[in-house]
């Protein structure tokens, strides 16, 4: 079934008492079947592309009972096509005799039908998409209140749509989320755009909090252009966060003694050395355990592995606020501090040596190792994080050969870094 809506189809007609089309004006001639000469319900009979008698029925009673009426029926055109009309009539009496007769037009709506049905059938899918969607939809005004809500947002939450629609959207959010998601909001409404996806976190009916991935634009009045409000799309991405949380977890912690690793520590160094915090020098100390080796030769590594962890107990409870402590692997591990001198730095290796001191209790049987730290110094711009590793790793090596618990500075000179 084809549908022509261009050119638009109209026509005048009119009764005789016996309800015979006496007159008939059509615009364009030839599309309409003829109704001069035929009673209306004749007309309606061949003319009619359906088979709903509900429409001849309520012609019938209008002609009869002498009654307005304004029906919508399919029809064919001589054309080949088929058109929505509208059949309007209103019945005329004369004053000097009882006749009465009926005038009427014929209106081809095809068009405003195709439109309103488009529009119906675009507003439905809509519907069915919001409702079905586990994505959490919601509208609001351009005060930032809810205006409505899909029931997965209600699912997702814990909140329905009566204690959520009318509310602030920020109210819903943590307390430290409120002000950026209220300026992405208010960026919204005065006709900005936001690239990205706004992560927040939204209060569940049972307090706890949920993250969320938002995409917001805003919604613009067809008629003025201006912002009426904005879309939220938003999806549960806490399973997600957690996942990148172990993710980078796994990249920057050594998994045996759940301290910073080598990648962690070399970026806190090079952070430190961009901070022009003067008078404090970035200051590695490159600790390597003395006697470590044996305990691993002769009581195992399983023993080895108990008293790395109790090494990195002990090292962690020696820092100062500020301070980093990080195993590289196997028996060695770097603390990275600020101190204003030598002396400062001498002060910090002594009691990470002397907390070393003590024995460690491994299966039930004391253990005593001991230390050995170089030590490297730089000041802003002075020398990149591969410089200061060095240097302290070479430091080290010389307090080694004192076979000692002793600590060593870094005497060479450090090149300036250029980059």
């Amino acid at each position: 079934m084809s549908i022509v809506i261009k050119p638009s189809l109209s026509a005048i007609w009119s009764t005789d008492a016996r309800g015979i089309c006496v007159a008939s004006q059509e615009n364009p001639m030839g599309l309409l079947p003829a109704l001069k000469g035929v009673t209306l319900s004749a007309w309606l009979e061949f003319a009619q592309a359906d088979d709903d008698v509900t429409i001849a029925q309520q012609l019938t009673a209008a002609l009869k009972m002498f009654t307005p009426f304004h029906i919508e029926v399919p029809i064919n055109c001589l054309d080949g096509t088929t058109r929505r009309v509208i059949l309007s009539g209103l019945p005329e009496c004369h004053a000097s005799s009882s006749l009465s007769h009926f005038n009427g037009f014929i209106l081809d709506i095809t068009g405003q039908r195709k439109t309103l049905e488009d529009a119906l059938r675009t507003a439905t899918e809509c519907r069915l998409l919001i409702e079905n969607s586990t994505d959490l939809i919601a509208h609001c005004d351009k005060n930032g209140r809810y205006v409505s809500i899909s029931p997965s947002y209600s699912e997702m939450i814990g909140w329905s749509v009566d204690e959520i629609v009318g509310q602030r959207v920020v109210d819903f959010l943590h307390p430290d989320d409120r002000e950026p998601a209220g300026d992405a909001l208010m960026h919204i409404f005065k006709g900005g755009v936001l690239q990205d996806v706004v992560e927040v976190r939204k209060r569940h009916r049972d307090g706890h909090y949920i993250t969320l991935g938002t995409k917001a634009c805003g919604v613009s009045d067809p008629s003025t252009g201006n912002n009426i409000g904005a879309v939220l799309v938003s999806r549960d991405i806490t399973q997600d966060m957690e996942k990148i949380r172990r993710l980078e977890k796994l990249a920057t912690r050594d998994t045996l003694t759940g301290l910073p690793n080598r990648a962690w520590i070399y970026d806190k160094v090079r952070w430190m050395l961009s901070q022009g915090e003067e008078p404090y020098l970035t200051t590695v100390f490159f600790i390597d355990l003395n006697g470590f080796k044996p305990v691993n030769d002769t009581m195992g590594h399983a023993a080895g592995d108990k008293l790395l962890r109790q090494v990195s107990e002990r090292l962690t409870h020696c820092m100062r606020p500020g301070d980093s402590v990080a195993r590289l692997g196997g028996d060695e591990f770097v603390v990275a501090a600020k101190c204003r001198n030598r002396g400062a730095a001498s002060a910090v290796a002594q009691r990470l040596i002397d907390s070393l001191q003590e024995p460690f209790v491994i299966n039930n049987m004391d253990v005593n190792i001991g230390a050995s730290i170089g030590i490297s110094l730089a000041g802003f711009g002075s020398a990149s994080v591969d410089q200061l590793f060095d240097n302290a790793d070479s430091a080290m090596y010389k307090a080694k050969a004192k076979r000692s618990c002793s600590y060593q500075f870094y005497e060479g000179v450090i090149a300036i870094n250029l980059e």
